[in-house]
């Protein structure tokens, strides 16, 4: 597949078969992710790979996190909700998350965060490609210490994202998005 038919094919996956994606395959795609732009060729990006036994753990962080939501934590709903969170990491086969340098100054820390969000493209991108799925999670949990140590991120990083990577359990068609000719202004 050439790489504007995966651009254009790409949906975000959120439910895979438990097969685990080859160590072979996840190392190939972050070859792709390193192949990112980067001001001054700084490769401001880090990468963790959690699989196996250790998704447990990113479980329980994704598990504790989304419990933040609810004002009272042990009610019936926010439990649930909780477990659901728990069991859709264990079922995923495995995780890339994405760290990217945060020293700097704001021009260096934007410029930073922007190549490593364009590594996290190269490697959706790939996966497209190779058939995989990825689903791509940004926001709280992005600042969550659990998540941190799990990872060992080191000092002066954060994370970006926290990619999602497996064989989807179903294919969907790409969700609609509006033509670029709505959301371009031609200047000459």
């Amino acid at each position: 597949m050439d790489a504007i038919d995966a651009i254009q094919r790409r949906t975000s996956v959120r439910r895979f078969r438990p097969d685990p994606v080859p160590k072979e395959t996840l190392e190939r795609l972050l070859e792709c992710a390193v192949r990112a732009p980067n001001h001054k060729l700084t490769e401001p990006w880090r990468f963790a790979v959690v699989t196996g036994p250790a998704r447990a753990r990113l479980a329980d962080v994704r598990a504790r996190h989304r419990l933040k939501r609810w004002a009272d934590p042990t009610a019936p709903e926010a439990m649930a909700a909780g477990e659901k969170i728990r069991q859709e990491a264990l079922d995923t086969p495995a995780f890339v998350v994405v760290m990217t340098a945060a020293g700097g100054d704001e021009t260096t820390r934007e410029e930073d965060f922007a190549a490593a969000m364009m590594a996290i493209q190269n490697l959706m991108i790939a996966a497209e490609s190779l058939e995989l799925g990825t689903y791509l999670r940004t926001g709280g949990m992005m600042r969550e210490d659990a998540l941190a140590d799990l990872v060992g991120l080191p000092d002066g990083f954060r994370v970006a994202g926290v990619v999602s990577v497996g064989f989807p359990a179903a294919r969907e068609p790409p969700r609609r998005r509006r033509p670029a000719a709505e959301v371009t202004r031609w200047v000459e």
